[in-house]
């Protein structure tokens, strides 16, 4: 079998290029290749997101709630290696790029942003009202799309009603292709499909952004979680039963104890009443023995003072 590896080595490329500017023709299946083989492992290579979430600060609950959800998330040990659309699937998603986090206190948003767009895996778009109107959310989308043509595109609704005049949640990037100069070509409208988190529950949206991510099948990845949860829930369970026995019998202990220490103090009382009595007693005899001892000399006393005849 030959080595993967040697079409990556045996192809120059200009590292100056590689890092500042887009690699073009043979470099741009040189990147392609590369981050096929190596990051799929590991959900992104060095320097590598496995996706950039895009959203309007108006968003900014459900993004750090989705941010969290999709890098805490472990892929069930059966799917993990399995090839997918994408191939390997990995065991985690991480890291995840959203500006807060990782471009907090930066003086330029814009050429930072452009470099974390063109090394994440996939885009993930917070869709609602504001985000339709965001500036930003639009040049996020457009220059992904432009730097990073094959990746997909996922969308999540937040809030609004698609299609609707007033309440559309959907940017105009997500509704149309992209010409050569980026632009909207509206001659290529897109029906994007999105999870509606006003509809759905937030494991059912978390998980089929994340099957999207994978390249997974959200049935299988359901099945799976579902299969999993219920591994956790029954292994909870026991230990719960475990714990109450333990208690229990804790408890029946510490019952018994109680009664012998009440008995063994009922019975150091009662020793304590019974040498109380019995001191009593020898007091008494004592005393008597000493009365007894008076009367005896008073008697004899008396026997000598009486006259003879």
């Amino acid at each position: 079998m030959s080595n993967p590896l040697g079409k990556i080595f045996s192809v120059p490329v200009d590292t100056a290029a590689a890092v500042g500017k887009p690699v073009l023709a043979g470099g741009a299946d040189l990147a392609g290749f590369a981050q096929k083989h190596l990051s799929a492992l590991v959900g992104g290579g060095a320097g590598r997101y496995a996706a950039f979430i895009s959203y309007s600060h108006a968003d900014m609950a459900f993004a750090r709630w989705l941010h969290r959800a999709i890098e805490n998330y472990r892929v069930p040990k059966g799917l993990v290696g399995t090839i997918g659309d994408r191939g390997p699937i990995p065991a985690r998603l991480r890291p995840i790029f959203r500006d807060e986090d990782e471009l907090a206190g930066a003086a330029e948003l814009g050429p930072k942003l452009q470099g974390a767009l063109a090394r994440s895996d996939a885009l993930i778009v917070i869709c609602s009202p504001a985000a339709a109107r965001s500036v930003w959310v639009d040049k996020e989308i457009r220059s992904f799309k432009r730097i990073n043509p094959d990746a997909p595109v996922f969308a999540v609704i937040a809030a609004g009603v698609p299609g609707d005049p007033e309440r559309e949640c959907f940017p105009a990037p997500l509704l149309f292709a992209l010409d050569d100069a980026g632009e909207l070509d509206r001659g290529q409208p897109l029906e994007p499909l999105a999870p509606d988190l006003q509809k759905n529950e937030r494991q059912i949206v978390k998980l089929k952004l994340i099957a999207g991510l994978l390249g997974a099948s959200y049935a299988a990845l359901y099945r799976r979680d579902q299969r999993r949860s219920r591994r956790i829930a029954a292994g909870l369970s026991a230990a719960a039963l475990l714990l109450i026995l333990v208690l229990s019998g804790l408890s029946i202990a510490a019952f018994s104890y109680a009664r012998m220490a009440v008995e063994q103090r009922n019975e150091a009382q009662a020793a304590r009443r019974l040498a109380e009595e019995n001191a009593d007693k020898a007091e008494r005899r004592a005393w008597l023995a000493q009365v007894a001892a008076q009367e005896v000399r008073r008697m004899v006393d008396e026997g000598q003072n009486c006259p003879r005849p």
